[in-house]
């Protein structure tokens, strides 16, 4: 019939993607810092007795072994005792100092207030290297021969563990200044730094015995010697109301090393080990209470589970960082080794969901021999077609060399400096020079004339 109303019945299939709830909280632990993580680990142990810790001996874990949470430090750990700040103290023994050259003596006078309160430098040597060569209007002249020097001259002084990077670094400091020849502990507890930090953190004194062939009653000696350490070798001094950076040291999530060959990663994990507790086996019985015993059970495998799949996420995405930036690790002094990188290419390294990896890098940091550097820092996009394999960052080095050399009385406009960076083999335009300089927090040509 005509003008009628018909009623019809059609298919449409549709592929949606939609997460379940173990793989949104993953997600979300992820996200979270190792800081935030022990907050839901407290959490998850206060609410399910069916989880408990894993402790190797009954005595309380030192104060660094843990970043935050119960066994953490707190702020009144280590109240001021002395009444000169520790930059003060600093530049007194500079000061006393012979056989320093000017430029020396300079940089580590800048390198003592760049200290934070706990005495550790977050600042990476590159990034203090341009720092002072915008403080100075590019009068000071820099080798990376003096820049080593003055780090190396910031932490040969007192108190020992002052300059360091990081808390592993901090106690190797102090570590150095032991004789290690007639104290067989220092050795032994300079080893476990060294090489077994992540595992010592854990407290995991059987696995480390097993690991070093180091016998327990010689382990137990070396934790003596490590927890007599000071992990703020700064926090006993005055607060310093000059401090240039922030007051608490960024804690590394990954730790770099590398013999100039092979780079290596590990986490110093302060996460503490979980198990079911011993009473919540599994039972074969239909009454309510097991019920109760199976369904807490259930709930802490689950949770250990997703923390076992978190440190394997951030470790497979720290190793892909590794291998696609190898040439800045191997060189890590030189921030124009790192490559164009975006999440992709990690995606299709790990088999990862881009989500995930863009959440998993945010406020993580990897500890290198010569700084701390964020994840995020590694993430750069390519400048153009005509260069896709020179980074921004790569091109920004390349600016603030040609910008250092310029002459003083005629400094190069954007577009000269468009010209010279051509001629390096860098195609930009002068609007994009105009946009790195800017960057840089270096002046137009009219303002840098003298």
């Amino acid at each position: 019939m005509s003008g009628g109303i018909s009623n019809t019945l059609t298919q449409q299939q549709l592929l949606r993607q939609r997460l379940l709830p173990q793989q949104l909280r993953l997600v979300a632990l992820v996200e979270k810092t190792d800081d935030e993580v022990e907050q839901e680990i407290a959490r998850e142990l206060d609410e399910n007795p069916a989880l408990e810790r894993v402790r190797d001996d009954s005595r309380p874990l030192p104060s660094y072994a843990v970043s935050t949470g119960p066994a953490a430090p707190s702020p009144t750990d280590f109240a001021p005792e002395f009444d000169r700040t520790l930059g003060e103290t600093l530049l007194d023994q500079l000061a006393e100092l012979t056989g320093l050259s000017d430029a020396v003596r300079h940089i580590t006078a800048y390198m003592i207030g760049a200290l934070d309160s706990n005495g550790y430098l977050t600042r990476t040597l590159p990034q203090l290297s341009t720092d002072l060569a915008l403080e100075t209007d590019g009068t000071l002249s820099l080798t990376d021969a003096d820049l080593r020097a003055a780090y190396a001259t910031l932490r040969s002084l007192d108190p020992a563990g002052v300059g360091a990077q990081d808390l592993r670094d901090c106690l190797l400091l102090q570590l150095e200044r032991l004789d290690a020849t007639q104290r067989p502990e220092v050795a032994d507890a300079t080893e476990l730094v060294r090489h077994f930090f992540d595992v010592y953190s854990r407290r995991n004194m059987r696995k480390l015995s097993e690991l070093t062939g180091i016998s327990p009653e010689r382990i137990q000696a070396a934790d003596s010697v490590i927890t007599a350490l000071n992990p703020k070798p700064g926090a006993p001094f005055a607060a310093d109301p000059s401090q240039s950076i922030a007051e608490s040291a960024v804690q590394p999530d990954f730790i770099i090393e590398t013999d100039g060959k092979r780079v290596s990663v590990s986490m110093p994990n302060s996460l503490p080990e979980l198990r079911i507790e011993e009473s919540f086996n599994a039972t074969d019985s239909n009454s309510p209470a097991a019920a109760f015993i199976r369904d807490r059970r259930s709930q802490a495998l689950s949770f250990i589970d997703l923390l076992k799949r978190r440190q394997s996420t951030l470790m497979a995405i720290a190793r892909a960082i590794v291998k696609i930036q190898a040439p800045f690790f191997l060189n890590f002094d030189d921030e124009s080794k790192i490559k164009p990188m975006v999440l992709r290419q990690i995606a299709d390294e790990t088999g990862l969901d881009l989500t995930l990896i863009s959440r998993a890098v945010a406020g993580k940091w990897m500890a290198t021999q010569w700084g701390v550097y964020s994840l995020k820092s590694f993430f750069n996009h390519r400048t153009g077609a005509d260069d896709t394999e020179t980074s921004a960052r790569e091109i920004c080095a390349a600016l603030r060399e040609i910008i250092a050399a310029e002459p003083a009385d005629a400094p190069l406009s954007d577009e000269a400096l468009a010209e010279a960076l051509a001629g390096r083999g860098y195609k930009v335009a002068r609007r994009t020079v105009a946009k790195y300089r800017t960057r840089l927090n270096i002046a137009p040509a009219r303002l840098r004339r003298k």
